[in-house]
């Protein structure tokens, strides 16, 4: 914890897995049933999409990083910004996209929340010594777990600040202000990481 450079990528974890636990496992299907109208196999459907992320962002990212960028903070900094893009256009279509565009928008965002994971816990085994790499990794793995502790009860607090709809659900108002915290989180974590030290050993 004295090196300075473990502080960016735990901060990222946090911000990155707060999005992705807070919105991605947790909020992001009673939005598409509050917002969209759809019933729980309808939204399951579009959120199955961030399994398939998962499934198929971490090779491509990984040969990115060794083969093509030859960096482990490159392509760091490209997919968070992709999360802030996917944030930001959520923020400005909150509604009235088609099926079809909030399956890709929810692939993306499981690719550049998730699978994106790996540059961490890479960049983490190359800045410290073999003989603490087992401490310093489990130290960090805290944080994605720490995000979203904090992010998903206080998502839940944002929603219940407004008034239900006549059917009992979130309003599109409340869901708004929940995309413009994620918005503002993802903003963060990608500040942190331009603060990241780059680890890759061409060797």
């Amino acid at each position: 914890v004295t090196e300075k450079y473990f502080w960016p990528v735990a901060s990222w974890f946090f911000f990155d897995c707060g999005i992705f636990f807070g919105f991605g496992a947790l909020w992001g299907g009673p939005y598409l049933m509050h917002v969209y109208g759809m019933t729980r196999v309808e939204a399951g459907a579009v959120l199955s999409m961030i399994a398939w992320g998962m499934i198929v962002g971490s090779p491509p990212l990984g040969f990115l990083s060794d083969k093509i960028m030859k960096s482990r903070k490159k392509p760091f900094i490209l997919c968070t910004f992709l999360l802030v893009i996917v944030m930001a256009f959520l923020n400005i279509f909150p509604a009235g996209l088609s099926r079809p565009v909030l399956c890709l928008v929810f692939f993306i965002f499981s690719i550049c929340a998730s699978s994106v994971v790996i540059f961490g816990f890479t960049n983490i085994k190359e800045l410290f010594p073999v003989e603490i790499v087992g401490t310093s990794t489990g130290m960090v793995n805290l944080f994605p777990f720490l995000g979203g502790a904090v992010f998903m009860p206080l998502l839940g607090r944002v929603l219940d600040a407004y008034p239900k709809t006549v059917a009992g659900g979130y309003s599109l108002a409340a869901y708004k202000m929940l995309l413009l915290i994620l918005l503002g989180a993802s903003v963060v974590s990608l500040i942190c990481t331009f603060l990241i030290k780059e680890t890759f050993n061409p060797e």
